[in-house]
This record gives structure tokens, C-alpha cells and sequence, in this order.
């Protein structure tokens, strides 16, 4: 699966098995990417708490990712 900078998506744990509505889950949206294919994301929580420009990006393996 393919990730953009913008992109609206869920961080789904693999503990989640794929349970998009799991309580782990996060909603965030992909700051970038990165050469080595790590999926840089800037979840919703630390956005709504620091502001777009004070969250840090967490770096994500694109398969524990999924399109919102």
C-alpha cells in the first residue's frame, strides 16, 4: 500500500488483528515518507493537545497502516 504526505489513516497494532475499531487504534495523518519506506504519522491526539506544529511524527511500518 502506497502512503502521501496527507493522507487520513489508522494505525491498527498488530495485537488489533486488523480491527480497525480496536481501542489501540489511532486516527492521524501521514506527515511523510521517508526513502527507507517508514510512514511518518501525526496522530489526531497529540495534534489536538500540541497543535499540528508541536506534535512529533511517529514513524509507522506502512503494514500496520490502513487508508481512513
Amino acid at each position: 500500500m502506497t502512503f502521501t504526505p496527507g493522507d487520513r489513516v489508522i494505525y491498527v497494532p498488530m495485537h488489533a488483528h486488523g480491527n480497525r475499531t480496536h481501542a489501540d487504534c489511532e486516527r492521524g495523518k501521514v506527515s511523510s515518507v521517508n526513502d527507507a519506506g517508514t510512514v511518518f504519522v501525526r496522530f489526531d491526539r497529540s495534534v489536538a493537545r500540541l497543535g499540528w506544529d508541536g506534535a512529533t511524527s511517529q514513524g509507522c511500518y506502512p503494514d500496520t497502516l490502513v487508508h481512513e
